[in-house]
């Protein structure tokens, strides 16, 4: 028996694992979404925006740890980004097309001959937020709303995004999240 013929076999088991526990069938069960491998241009982004301050974003926060965190058996990372923050992003649905996205960006400067400032940058954003709420004994400094939380600590300013469906906790998950990060930034883990 040839390795492609194991792989399969055990692929087969698997399923048959799953149907047997009801799984598979099951529109109430949650699945993690899998990631797809970034494509060159990604890389290339992530690479700039490390160079411009950018921490690397898989150092921010683990698949297992978000899993543990918020209960939700999430994919593995994919690498999200914007113009001013680099980030890792972990997805879930069940059979009813409900979502669960939990996402972590850290922010960096625009280009190389502006220095990235956490403070401005942390303040810009947390003025885009209807009806902050504070969130204290996090960082330096963090607000939350409507699924973000903006997080300033450890010489970094960074946001933790959740979209989950209605009556989700939200704000627990995110502030867990952030936590971690915060512990990962602190012990050198990330960055």
């Amino acid at each position: 028996m040839g390795f492609t013929d194991r792989f399969k076999e055990a692929a087969e088991a698997a399923r048959a694992k799953l149907t047997e526990h009801g799984v598979i069938s099951d529109a109430d069960a949650i699945h993690g979404i899998h990631s797809v491998d970034p494509h060159q241009h990604d890389i290339d982004v992530a690479k700039r925006a490390m160079a411009l301050g950018a921490p690397d974003p898989y150092s921010l926060i683990t698949h297992d740890e978000v899993v543990a965190l918020t209960g939700i058996p999430v994919g593995g990372p994919s690498l999200t980004y914007a113009d001013d923050d680099l980030g890792v992003r972990f997805d879930a649905e069940d059979g009813h097309h409900r979502a669960w996205s939990f996402g972590v960006h850290a922010g960096h400067a625009v280009d190389e001959e502006t220095q990235f400032d956490p403070v401005s940058w942390y303040e810009w954003m947390i003025d885009l937020i209807d009806d902050p709420e504070p969130v204290e004994g996090l960082g330096d400094a963090a607000v939350y709303g409507r699924g973000l939380l903006y997080v300033r600590g450890e010489g970094r300013a960074f946001y933790v995004l959740i979209d989950a469906p209605d009556g989700s906790p939200a704000k627990l998950w995110a502030t867990a999240l952030a936590r971690r990060v915060l512990d990962r930034l602190a012990s050198g883990e990330a960055g």
